[in-house]
């Protein structure tokens, strides 16, 4: 096999789309929401500094911005929480319809794994998979990153030829595929 011109695509699955919601979008979501909430703090505590006479009231904007960031800490989560848990029942109605589930899909190249997905797209490169395991319906791709993630494939939904093509490059190229 040539690896130089490797690539190959699978449209994800209904269950396959749920688990990558689950664990993958929605930790991707919250990051994003952490750093939004962070850089509004980050703006609030500035502009009051922007009001306040250094040399006077130093010591009460210290506080004042010191009780802002506790406020912020305590409530952030539940935030986060709250907003995750909206979109998520957004997305699951979303997911019946029949043109939204053919955006997800899995490309493997020969240097990368990508999911692509309605807003947007993840990429991993072959070297963060730890591990690969092979049961009877699924290929199992651990990847090692800041959070550990698990990519499902399933192997009863596609074409054989193109899974054992995948099957064989991740043994030849990538990892030992432990099979179980």
């Amino acid at each position: 096999m040539n690896t130089t011109n490797f690539s190959l695509e699978f449209p994800l699955n209904f269950s396959e789309i749920r688990k990558l919601n689950k664990m993958y979008f929605e930790h991707l979501f919250k990051q994003h929401i952490i750093f939004v909430s962070i850089l509004v703090l980050l703006l609030l505590i500035f502009s009051d500094l922007s009001n306040v006479n250094l040399e006077d009231d130093f010591f009460l904007w210290l506080i004042r911005s010191l009780g802002i960031i506790v406020f912020f800490v305590i409530i952030e989560n539940s935030f986060i929480d709250a907003v995750s848990g909206i979109v998520f029942q957004i997305a699951k109605r979303l997911l019946r319809f029949k043109k939204l589930n053919r955006r997800y899909k899995f490309v493997f190249t020969n240097s990368t794994v990508c999911i692509r997905f309605p807003l947007g797209r993840l990429t991993h490169k072959w070297t963060t998979i730890e591990k690969a395991i092979l049961t009877k319906n699924f290929l199992f791709l651990y990847i090692k990153e800041e959070n550990n993630y698990i990519i499902s494939i399933s192997r009863k939904d596609y074409d054989y030829r193109k899974m054992e093509e995948l099957l064989a490059f991740v043994e030849q190229n990538v990892i030992h595929i432990i099979k179980v």
